[in-house]
Formats: structure tokens, sequence, C-alpha cells
């Protein structure tokens, strides 16, 4: 999407905000575990699984799965990202899946439209 946006703007065409502010952050705890949250601007981060309800890594809660799965992505990140490539599976765009959101009606509602879930 960056390089279409600096295309656009060098051409004096409208940018593409489409981009919802979607992230994944590992954050180290120690003793080799980490913690993952999964976000956008509209929500918060939301206790459950990534990337979907089958795991396997859990959201919000500490564990080695995470730890590991940081040390995967550092990989994933550099041959794969960077260069603009897709990870197949994973959506650039923040989705529910996997995601607990009994009492979260408000972030549900923010992203159903991208999702078109009803």
């Amino acid at each position: 999407m960056l390089t279409e946006n600096i295309c656009r703007f060098l051409e004096g065409e409208p940018l593409d905000a489409s981009y919802d502010g979607h992230a994944n952050c590992f954050i180290e705890t120690g003793f080799h575990k980490a913690l993952l949250i999964d976000f956008n601007y509209d929500t918060e981060p939301l206790p459950g699984r990534f990337p979907t309800s089958a795991g396997p890594l859990p959201l919000l809660r500490e564990s080695r799965l995470n730890h590991f799965g940081k040390l995967m992505f550092q990989w994933l990140y550099w041959h794969v990202l960077l260069p603009g490539r897709s990870i197949p599976g994973i959506s650039a765009d923040l989705t529910l899946k996997g995601k607990e959101t009994a009492g979260a009606a408000h972030a549900a509602q923010a992203v159903q439209g991208k999702e078109g879930a009803p």
C-alpha cells in the first residue's frame, strides 16, 4: 500500500486511506515467554487465539509458544513482509476470527463491515 500511495502522490492522484491500523505485537516477558496482542485503530487488543480460533498462538496471555512465534516472525518480517510479500492466511486488515468478543460489541461493529459478517 505504501508503494501504491507514493505512486499516487507523485501522479497527483488521491491516496488510498484503507489501512485500518492493524498491528500485531509480541511482548517478551522473560524466561522464554511472551504475550501477543492484535489490534487496530478502532479495536483494542482482545483475548482469544491467533490467527483463528484454532490457534495456535494465545492472545493477551503469556506463553512459551508466543516466544517461539516471535522468533519465527523475525524471519518472516525480514524475508516476507519487508520485500512486500503477503503471508498466506493472514489478512492485512484486523479480523475478529479467533477473538473472544463477548462484551466487545463496539469492536465487532467496527470490523464487521470489512469481514462481511452480519
